[in-house]
């Protein structure tokens, strides 16, 4: 009896770590209309997790019945191996994240500011706290210049480089120390066409890149994959959106190991 209700304890611990990691994972879509594939993953784990525990017994038998079938064993181990790496993976990718998130810059340098969605001519809640990251950073160290870096996508009227500097503006920054990149449509590109300007204008190529922390660590790998010495400075993540960027994050930088 003592371990049937421990059991059903754990039971009902699982069931409601599944209801509150889909209730996590769903709040970007009911916030902002956010989908992709990071809550699409954590919500799709959630109902996985509930399924499990509401049918262990079930489970449990349908294993138990494949274990003894040789080709039912193989894909079993097979399937508990792969995610075992899967765990490790994302666990060494989560500690990566977070140490580059965690970094602060040692010296003032050149700033390049990485955009994200402008709706209309109105920064996101997101470009807008980049760039007022960015503002501390450069009211702070008034002999310091800013690339704002990215171009003109689908809904946006005008670029993210230019919605960056308005608000740039706006906050006390000098139009003289504000570079503009508004080609580019990637990461990536931001980076790269940031330092043709670095070089266009004899600025150095020790950098601060300033992006959400969650993106800090594949952001400073294109930094570096482009020839730049780059530190970061992240700017603040609102907790709603943390963990399905995060998880988005996860299959971002495995898609970029892979493509190298």
């Amino acid at each position: 009896m003592k371990m049937l209700t421990l059991r059903n304890a754990l039971r009902l611990i699982l069931l409601l770590l599944s209801v509150y990691g889909f209730w996590v994972f769903l709040q970007p879509v009911t916030i902002s209309g956010i989908i992709n594939i990071g809550n699409i993953v954590g919500m799709g784990f959630s109902v996985l997790l509930a399924v499990v525990v509401l049918f262990s017994s079930r489970v449990s038998r349908f294993l138990s019945a494949r274990m003894k079938q040789r080709r039912g064993k193989i894909v079993i181990v097979s399937a508990a191996a792969l995610l075992g790496c899967g765990v490790l993976w994302c666990g060494a990718l989560s500690l990566l994240m977070a140490t580059a998130m965690s970094t602060q810059p040692e010296s003032p340098t050149t700033v390049i500011v990485l955009g994200c969605r402008v709706n209309g001519d109105t920064p996101s809640a997101s470009l807008l706290r980049r760039v007022d990251t960015a503002a501390d950073y450069l009211l702070a160290n008034p002999s310091v210049q800013v690339i704002v870096s990215g171009g003109q996508g689908a809904h946006e009227w005008i670029s993210e480089a230019e919605a960056m500097k308005r608000v740039l503006v706006q906050r006390g920054i000098s139009e003289d120390r504000i570079l503009m990149e508004d080609r580019s449509t990637s990461t990536l590109e931001n980076l790269t066409f940031s330092r043709e300007m670095l070089a266009e204008n004899g600025l150095s190529t020790s950098v601060i890149v300033v992006s959400e922390g969650y993106h800090m660590y594949r952001a400073l790998s294109f930094a570096e994959r482009v020839g730049l010495d780059a530190e970061g400075l992240a700017a603040p993540t609102v907790p709603w959106i943390l963990p399905t960027s995060w998880v988005r994050e996860w299959f971002g930088i495995t898609l970029d190991t892979l493509q190298r």
